[in-house]
């Protein structure tokens, strides 16, 4: 079972309530097979599970890696090579709009970074600059640096503009690009671009391989959840899911608000 955290998991304060904290706990010691597929970096999932032992590898950035928190491991990493970076960047600095860039160094993560040029970017940062994991750098892209993440974050109409300029570039076909709602911020968008091999879905199937002859649920409420419902055996939507994310969906669940996904894990786990 695998379950996307903001606005699926997670409740409006962005945590893990202790009823769902305390019904996966359970499941988990009883041999449940559970994970998570996140936009988020190791880094800001790390204090949300607080103790829980998720059993299986995370999908962490939207499949650009799987990450181990028993081992402190990236696993399957899908790369952007530096020139293709610079050429994605080029977009941004175009528009005058900050893009947070990710690299792995030595087993964490530095964030290069233009600027903080609007309140829900600042909160954004403040929010992370002191996780452990990870490292914000004011500063260019080393030469030669690959990268694994791209993340922005800005009023609607800009992003969705930077997005047709990323999608119209030579190198399109070797990247993804998604934008979607920012549940805690109404009227901003983010943007995040990765390597074209890179999906929760591609990330999901890597999670299967690992436990053969089971069957896959999984739960989401965003259109970046939608790659990985396609290829699952029941897929669910929680009640405030984007409504092409319901539509979509086998079933649609109780708000996170509600404890919908740690329910739902019990009853299937149970035979539900």
């Amino acid at each position: 079972m695998v379950t996307d955290l903001d606005g699926t998991l997670l409740n409006r304060e962005a945590k893990i309530s202790s009823r769902s904290r305390e019904i996966l706990g359970g499941l988990i010691e009883k041999g449940a097979m559970i994970s998570i597929a996140t936009a988020r970096t190791c880094a800001t999932v790390l204090p949300l599970l607080d103790g829980l032992r998720l059993p299986l590898p995370a999908v962490i950035m939207n499949g650009t890696a799987l990450y181990d928190f028993s081992t402190r491991e990236f696993m399957e990493c899908k790369m952007v090579s530096y020139p293709l970076a610079m050429e994605i960047l080029s977009v941004f600095r175009a528009a005058h709009c900050n893009c947070f860039t990710h690299v792995i160094h030595s087993g964490e993560l530095d964030i290069y970074y233009d600027g903080l040029y609007h309140p829900a970017e600042e909160e954004f940062y403040h929010d992370r600059k002191d996780l452990p994991m990870k490292h914000y750098r004011q500063a260019d892209l080393p030469a030669g640096q690959e990268v694994i993440y791209f993340s922005a974050m800005n009023q609607k109409e800009t992003i969705l503009q930077i997005h047709s300029k990323i999608l119209s570039l030579p190198c399109a076909k070797k990247i993804n690009a998604s934008c979607y709602a920012d549940v805690y911020h109404p009227g901003y968008y983010f943007l995040e671009i990765y390597d074209c091999g890179a999906s929760k879905r591609n990330g999901v199937r890597s999670l299967q391989k690992r436990c053969p002859g089971l069957s896959v649920a999984v739960f989401g409420d965003n259109y970046n959840d939608l790659s990985m419902m396609e290829i699952a055996d029941r897929s669910f939507a929680v009640k405030n899911a984007a409504e092409e994310v319901k539509f979509k969906a086998d079933a649609v669940i109780e708000s996170n608000q509600n404890d919908a996904v740690a329910l739902e894990m019990e009853k299937l786990f149970y035979g539900g």
